[in-house]
């Protein structure tokens, strides 16, 4: 019997069911499968004795229409798109936009912040058109230049550490005309995505891994250091831990980890030695005179002042600093009271739920790698100034993602839509690509 793809009948068959599904990507994968069942009918119509024409259009009537099973084969393959998670991130950029507004029409915003609403409203649209731009983004084709983006942005780090702008003593700022970018919290999400799709720890050799250990590992801490940013070289660092375990599960791998966080502490303790006890003192002594213990003592005051009503649209606070950004959450508690607070939190837990349940669906490993990395950079992000705020956790230079101010807010929204279109495809990848 000739190739069952050269029989004109089975072509015909194919190109009709195939010409229903969207996913070209998928047509290859499904002419395969379909054409083995088709070989499978006509091998049995075969030895019943008929001519190998016959037989072949006796086993696609069988198959049944070709409309119908390609329309089947799209809806069970189309493109998703994840609404709850988008519908927790419109009401976060709401909640941003609310603060922004509240924040403008304080007495207590330093005269230099003008059209801080207009700002954040800029800043969250045109984010909402990157989201929008990315989603139909192919996620697949950075995996090839993984290795490009790594280098590229350590690059960029080296530089903003070097010539950046110090702003609060914090050399992670990099000047472009009048706006300061903090390009260290932007480093986070290309390393470790790049990490995702760069050569796993289990190919790694013997010198292999004492090479990647410092590349991967030391020196993007080293930088995220130099460039006054150690809480972010921390979520790095965490990052970087997991991904790595997720290939190479042993006892060497514990070694691993022991020396990374070994050597993370170390370097921070050697150059901080002051700030971080200056802060470890003001978490644990509150009642201490240093400017963070007052940090502290403020936004937990003007939290357990709010009551359910709070205070107030707008409502001036002369003691609690940069309402305008580590502050923001607890001003937004103090003026519209405890269930604003309640529903900020809400929305978190609920938008780090939809993370993980995206992990869990998605069937392709270096998309899994890419899930993982999100969930860890903003869980810390969204629950650490949280925290901060009701006096569970030290306080470090952390505002909250969709819901601050700044440039940032644009690059966080797009990066949503980058992950968005992680989940547009889980649907529409050959199987092949998943193995």
């Amino acid at each position: 019997m000739r190739p069952i793809e050269d029989n004109k009948v089975v072509q015909n068959y194919l190109d009709s069911v195939c010409k229903h599904v969207r996913a070209k990507q998928l047509h290859p994968e499904i002419r395969e499968e379909l054409s083995g069942h088709i070989a499978e009918r006509m091998e049995i119509l075969l030895l019943e004795g008929l001519p190998e024409q016959l037989a072949a259009e006796e086993a696609v009537s069988q198959m049944g229409a070709p409309d119908t099973i390609g329309q089947s084969l799209h809806q069970a393959h189309k493109p998703l798109m994840e609404w709850r998670l988008f519908i927790i991130l419109g009401l976060l950029a709401i909640v941003g936009l609310l603060s922004a507004f509240n924040v403008q029409n304080s007495e207590s915003l330093p005269r230099y912040f003008t059209h801080l609403f207009e700002k954040k409203a800029i800043f969250t649209g045109i984010g909402l058109m990157g989201l929008a731009g990315l989603y139909f983004f192919d996620y697949r084709k950075l995996k090839p230049y993984s290795e490009a983006i790594f280098f590229s942005v350590l690059c960029l780090m080296a530089v903003t550490f070097t010539t950046g702008s110090a702003i609060n003593g914090s050399k992670a700022f990099l000047s472009i005309g009048s706006m300061g970018i903090n390009t260290m919290v932007l480093s986070l999400l290309p390393l470790l995505i790049a990490l995702a799709g760069m050569k796993p720890a289990n190919q790694w050799g013997r010198i292999e891994s004492m090479v990647q250990l410092v590349y991967r590992g030391i020196l993007p801490v080293v930088l995220f250091s130099l460039g006054s940013s150690m809480v972010y070289g921390f979520i790095y660092l965490c990052g970087f831990l997991v991904l790595t375990w997720r290939t190479k599960k042993s006892l060497s791998q514990y070694l691993v980890f022991a020396l990374f966080f070994m050597t993370f502490f170390t370097f921070m303790l050697v150059r901080s030695i002051d700030q971080i006890h200056h802060r470890l003192q003001a978490f644990f002594n509150p009642m201490d005179e240093s400017s963070s213990s007052y940090y502290m003592i403020q936004m937990v005051g003007a939290i357990r002042s709010a009551g359910w009503s709070g205070h107030g649209f707008a409502s001036q606070n002369g003691t609690l600093p940069h309402i305008y950004s580590e502050s923001l959450f607890p001003y937004l508690i103090y003026c519209f009271g405890w269930g604003i607070g309640i529903l900020v939190v809400v929305l978190a837990i609920l938008f780090l739920a939809r993370l993980w349940n995206m992990t869990a669906s998605v069937k392709d490993e270096y998309a899994k790698s890419i899930t993982i990395a999100f969930i860890i950079v903003f869980g810390f992000r969204l629950l650490w100034p949280i925290l901060m705020s009701l006096g569970i956790v030290p306080i470090v230079g952390l505002e909250l993602p969709f819901i601050g101010n700044g440039v940032v807010t644009t690059f966080d929204f797009a990066a949503i839509g980058f992950l968005l279109s992680i989940y547009r495809c889980k649907n529409i990848l050959p199987s092949a690509l998943c193995d």
